[in-house]
């Protein structure tokens, strides 16, 4: 039976699909197979995974898959039915395989026509299955084997279920949701305008009824509009699971390759986020990962003569908080030293002696984040080389997220995402500086604060405020912006206090107009990548606003490392 080539391209890019879907799943389930060795069910369930790919494959063709799945299921189907029992190195051979899947599987989707060479992973597979290698010891003959036909009928679906199930779910391309979800920015916008000017039309003097009308429609668009704009936004959004499976895999084999002792706990995997958020916190959470298994955890023997267990606890969280995610990685390793922290950072010649003294212990765990830093005594293929860290921050600021980080010498460390639900229809505050009118993400806006021009204090030439005991940075909005000094005449000010990434300063700002839903719009090819502007978007008034980013915004005029 033969298909049509476009039929044919789209049967691939299915199976590829699932087949993708299916491995980042088998890496979990492998971690947990490694605690729970005689769990049959999970056996099963990763000798079904294994099983289909290898079908689906040798219906397209894909020989060289076909061979590996083949040799790893055998592998499977032995220990599923109580031959060989669950071993490290037995492991290790089965996760090889899966990686050689994985490149195959790449090889697939990049159509280069590469032949990858199977044949070490293939004979260290089949000298398990035989027997022949050491790590295949036979299991006490007295363990109960599973019956062959049993374990047979339960590798395949039962033909009743596989007939009567429904396909729930559709794939759909990304650049028509981009679409979907810009007409229905676009349906925002003529809301917001629709409800300035309704807001008027009682000053126009039409009559009462009509006016009572005109509201009522308007208050039915609003609420039409908020649930199509909410139910775009789920269909961007996918489980943070997505990332979060990767990582328990990774952190088994740095434990094994460091010597180390370390469990994975993950929470809150079903928490979900825009697309475009989740596909940016990949990188940062991948550099924090490693950094606690390589610096923050101690060898066990350290651990058990501290009072800790041997075994190292890493933690992975993520939870909903009002319009924000919060993601947490934490450790029970040995915390940050703030003042080895500092003296690194003076002999690197990152910060002056001077203003290492001046800085608490929480802004000192904040140096971790400038470009080149690193504690470590030697650089490992692991982590130290002083560049994590530096794009931990960048990304996480490119998104509008901010980072705090919190350690307790001996007790260990947690660092903490605060990041945006989605990217494309945003919470602003609208502020007048300059006398004129800008955006700021809300995302990045902590509080804001009325104070009189004489709170405003000058230290070493730069200006400064002192709110709740402690001392923030002042930027002037209007000079900063446009270099128009000029501001509307007002006995009160508003300092709107900024976090991006792990800092925060206090932004001068002449009037704070309100918060409003606004959509950001590119700035198009001829300003696209204008520093400190993240786009503009129309207001309620029909008038066009530019969005600044903040991060961009204010680098060229804090520089370097600010406290």
């Amino acid at each position: 039976m033969s298909f049509p080539m476009d039929e044919m391209d789209d049967i691939i890019n299915d199976f590829i699909t699932e087949a993708t879907e299916g491995l980042d799943l088998l890496d979990q389930k492998f971690i947990e197979l490694e605690k729970s060795p005689g769990d049959t069910a999970l056996l099963n369930e990763i000798f079904r995974s294994i099983h289909t790919i290898k079908g689906a494959a040798g219906f397209l063709g894909f020989q060289q898959m076909v061979d590996v799945t083949h040799v790893t299921e055998d592998v499977l189907n032995k220990l599923r039915k109580g031959e060989m029992q669950v071993k490290p190195v037995i492991m290790d051979a089965i996760l090889q395989s899966v990686d050689l899947i994985k490149i195959i599987l790449g090889n697939i989707r990049e159509k280069n026509g590469r032949e990858e060479n199977t044949a070490p992973v293939i004979a260290l597979l089949n000298d398990i299955s035989t027997g022949k290698a050491a790590a295949a010891e036979p299991v006490n003959q007295t363990a109960p084997a599973a019956p062959k036909k049993a374990a047979e009928e339960e590798s395949r679906p039962k033909a009743e279920e596989s007939a009567g199930a429904k396909d729930q779910s559709i794939r759909v391309d990304i650049d028509r949701l981009d679409s979907v979800l810009n007409l229905s920015g676009e349906l925002v916008l003529s809301r917001n305008r629709l409800m300035r000017l309704g807001s008027r039309l009682s000053e126009s003097g039409i009559s009462q009824d009509l006016h009572s009308h005109m509201n009522e429609a308007i208050a039915q668009l609003d609420l039409v509009t908020a649930d199509l704009q909410l139910a775009v936004m789920k269909i961007r959004m996918q489980p943070i699971a997505k990332v979060f499976n990767k990582f328990p895999r990774m952190v088994r084999d740095l434990a094994r390759q460091t010597g180390k002792e370390v469990e994975l706990v993950l929470s809150g995997e079903e928490t979900e986020m825009d697309k475009t958020v989740i596909e940016e916190i990949g990188d940062p959470l991948v550099h924090l990962i490693r950094n606690s298994v390589d610096h923050g955890m101690e060898m066990p023997d350290e651990r058990e003569a501290a009072g800790k267990p041997r075994c190292g606890r890493i933690g992975l969280s993520a939870y909903q908080e009002g319009r924000n995610i919060i993601v947490c990685v934490s450790d029970d390793g040995k915390g940050i030293d703030a003042a080895r922290v500092k003296k690194s950072a003076v002999e690197k010649g990152l910060i002056s002696q001077e203003e290492a003294e001046k800085l608490s212990e929480k802004d000192a765990f904040n140096i971790i984040f400038i470009p080149g830093f690193s504690t470590a005594s030697k650089v490992s293929n692991i982590s130290g080389r002083g560049v994590g860290m530096d794009v931990v921050k960048t990304n996480i600021a490119r998104i509008n997220g901010t980072i705090s980080v919190d350690s307790e010498l001996g007790k260990g460390t947690r660092i903490t995402f605060r990041l945006p639900l989605t990217l494309a229809i945003i919470q602003a505050l609208t502020v007048e500086a300059g006398r004129e009118v800008y955006g700021i993400p809300l995302s990045n806006v902590i509080e804001n604060i009325r104070v009189t021009a004489d709170e405003i204090r000058t230290i070493e030439g730069k200006e400064v405020i002192n709110i709740r005991d402690r001392v923030f940075p002042v930027v002037r909005l209007g000079s900063l912006v446009s270099g128009c000094s000029e501001a509307a005449q007002s006995e009160w000010k508003y300092i709107v206090v900024i976090g991006i990434g792990e800092k925060q300063f206090g932004i001068l700002v002449d009037r704070l107009h309100g918060q409003e839903e606004i959509v950001m719009k590119s700035m198009g090819e001829y300003l696209k990548g204008t520093e400190g502007i993240a786009g503009a978007c129309i207001t309620g008034d029909g008038n066009v606003i530019l969005i600044l980013d903040m991060a961009g915004l204010l680098a060229p005029a804090v520089g370097g490392y600010v406290h």
